[in-house]
């Protein structure tokens, strides 16, 4: 298949992947997935530094709940206990008091009279009011609901535009009026989950009909600063700005706390614990756990966990996260201008492209199977670490789902559409390519450019020529069969031991093999691998001679030449007869100088050339210098006497072989 028609193909493919990614993201396809990423990087990559130590929340907890109802009846309790936690908390010196809680309704007047005092005498209470969606009727004539108002509306510059709460579908659940009109501020609780109810995102301020009303975390941050900042807040993404405050929210206007998942994150003081504080002889067998230096200026939060109360919500934290620790995350990011921020809008987009192109080249330039997988799985990994990272220690929400899975689909993509084009001729290429050459040289081939690498190419390479001795002697002894079984056995065994020392077999001359080393890799070490295989390749056939000898058959000897010198190589031929071969001087020297081990009485004779390139590992044996037929200048020939590989030491000196 031409390279042209194959880039255009991988381009085709390429693109219909990101396509079909680019509308799997509009259509929020990603979105289950990327949130359960979100909710993983949550607990595998918290915030490295401590909460803040000002915040410290008074807790409802199980035995809180349990031990108050035996005393003071039905939830909710009686605004006697708040009052005086009140009080206690104003004398102890707390920066302020945040309630996650909505007291509407009357008790009596000289209750609500006595809490809504002890409110106005501490000056540092906020209140929680919620806003509830319902379905109102009318009748004609009736005052118009948008004409009741939520105490505390704020001048909101709204860049994000907020979703507009309509009065008629929304009703406020507020605390008691007297309540209200003593505290410091009020606070909206609501809560707004993901579709998949986990809530993720707190919002800052509501707009309910034409005005705009803090959350309590905003109220609790306004009620901390005294003065409170005279500039109006300004929600313009991607930030949320008020006085020095800076803030990063989402393009919505919402806040993305950075969640903590250690429970314990936050002080959490039972509340049991805190009214035997203010009541010590109410608990006779226990000693005042908190003295009163435990709320100086500290903002404390009075909420539930426990689960009568009905406050829980399914955060990435835990499915059964209290309500207060909600507000208590997003007041933390607020007091300390953190907040989890997203990427520019173009970034997804721009990762979709690249993960695209990314999975286009791990098929199409990186050889083999196992490569392309190692090298996938290392790409995905390096993009998780760096999201995990981006994700604690710089505040930034980097998409998981859509770029990974973009990876994968353009991964799989390709490798089908490689699979079904220029994999057939791959096949093909390697089935070939193992007939004459080892696995190992095999897959550098494909590895490096496939089939281009059989085209002509010139390069120092080491060529070894060798020749069976008397094997015409031992044919005429034997059938035709018998010879082709011998021969074969032989070839086979040598054939081996090229395989092994990644050579290749260049072609079989009636009982003579030309291989060679060096075309495809082993740059530095062709020579030796050379000289190796041929140490073995005498031993190996006196093994074979012991087994021939038992049948009767005359003992074999074989003549190697080897020569290092520049060769070309490649596919020669064209039509129905192709042959990869090599070609050059270099391999006519290797072969005259196997023809020059019947004179000399040797083995392995081994060129200058060859020899410079060998190590210690390899003993020669000056035999002559000579003028090789071809060639005007003389040159100095070696017999290899013996190759050292580990512990073991193969001799190739013929036992005939005339002194030096």
């Amino acid at each position: 298949m031409p390279n042209r028609r194959i880039l255009l193909l991988a381009l085709a493919v390429a693109v219909g992947v990101w396509l079909a990614a680019e509308a799997l993201l509009a259509a929020g396809g990603f979105e289950f997935l990327e949130n359960g990423s979100f909710d993983l990087r949550v607990h595998l990559a918290p915030p490295p530094e401590p909460p803040p130590r000002e915040i410290v929340i008074i807790d409802i907890d199980n035995a809180s709940f349990a031990a108050l109802s035996r005393h003071l009846g039905r939830w909710p309790w009686s605004r006697l206990l708040w009052t005086e936690l009140v009080r206690y908390l104003h004398q102890s010196g707390a920066r302020l008091v945040v309630f996650d809680a909505v007291f509407s309704g009357r008790e009596s007047d000289e209750v609500d009279a006595g809490f809504a005092e002890a409110i106005a005498t501490a000056d540092n209470v906020v209140l929680g009011f919620a806003v509830v969606q319902y379905e109102a009727e009318h009748a004609p004539g009736t005052e118009p609901v948008e004409a009741q108002q939520i105490p505390g509306a704020v001048r909101l510059n709204d860049s994000a535009g907020l979703p507009r709460l309509s009065p008629q579908r929304y009703q406020p659940d507020l605390p008691l009026a007297a309540l209200a009109s003593a505290a410091r501020g009020l606070g909206c609780i609501t809560a707004r989950p993901d579709p998949d109810g986990v809530l993720r995102r707190v919002d800052l301020y509501y707009r309910w009909g034409e005005h705009y009303y803090p959350s309590l975390s905003v109220a609790a941050v306004a009620g901390a600063l005294s003065p409170p900042p005279e500039a109006s807040p300004a929600l313009a993404p991607p930030e949320f700005r008020w006085h020095n405050l800076r803030v990063p929210v989402t393009p919505e206007g919402r806040l993305i706390p950075r969640w903590r998942p250690d429970a314990a994150a936050y002080p959490r003081l039972p509340l049991w614990r805190v009214v035997c504080s203010i009541f010590p002889w109410q608990c006779a067998e226990e000693k005042p756990p908190y003295a009163p230096e435990e709320f100086r200026d500290k903002i404390v939060f009075i909420g539930a966990s426990a689960l009568g109360a009905f406050d829980v919500f399914a955060t990435p934290v835990s499915p059964v996260t209290p309500g207060v620790l909600v507000h208590a995350a997003a007041l933390e990011s607020l007091l300390r201008q953190r907040a989890l921020r997203l990427p520019p809008a173009a970034a997804p987009h721009a990762l979709l492209a690249l993960m695209t192109a990314l999975g286009a080249v791990l098929v199409w330039g990186f050889g083999s199977a196992a490569r392309q997988v190692l090298s996938g799985a290392a790409l995905a990994g390096a993009y998780l670490l760096a999201a995990l990272y981006a994700f604690q220690r710089l505040d930034l929400w980097l998409p998981l789902a859509a770029p990974l899975v973009t990876l994968a689909a353009s991964f799989a993509a390709h490798n089908v559409t490689r699979y079904v084009t220029t994999g057939r001729e791959l096949r093909q290429t390697r089935q070939t390519l193992s007939r004459y050459m080892s696995p190992e040289v095999v897959e550098h081939i494909l590895a490096h450019g496939g089939p281009d690498q059989l085209r002509g190419q010139k390069r120092e390479i080491t060529v070894m020529f060798s020749d069976v001795r008397n094997f015409t002697k031992m044919s005429e002894m034997r059938t035709p069969v018998e010879v082709l079984d011998i021969l074969n056995r032989y070839l086979d065994a040598m054939t081996e031991i090229v395989f092994t020392h990644r050579g290749v077999v260049d072609k079989f001359m009636g009982d003579g093999i030309l291989c060679y080393w060096g075309a495809f890799g082993d740059a530095d070490s062709h020579a030796r691998l050379a000289a190796a295989t041929a140490a073995k390749m005498v031993v190996k056939l006196e093994e074979l001679n012991k087994i021939w000898q038992v049948d009767g058959l005359p003992e074999l000897n074989i003549g190697i030449g080897i020569n290092t010198g520049e060769a070309v190589f490649g596919n020669l031929g064209a039509g129905k007869k192709i042959e990869f071969t090599v070609l050059g001087d270099t391999v006519n020297v290797a072969s005259r100088l196997e023809a020059l081990n019947k004179e000399f009485k040797t083995r392995v004779i081994l060129s200058e050339s060859t020899r410079n390139q060998l190590g210690e590992e390899s003993e020669v044996r000056l035999l002559k210098e000579i003028v090789i037929r071809g060639r005007e200048t003389p040159t100095k020939i070696f017999e290899l006497v013996h190759f050292k590989e580990g512990e073991r030491t193969y001799e190739t000196q013929s036992a005939v072989a005339p002194p030096a």
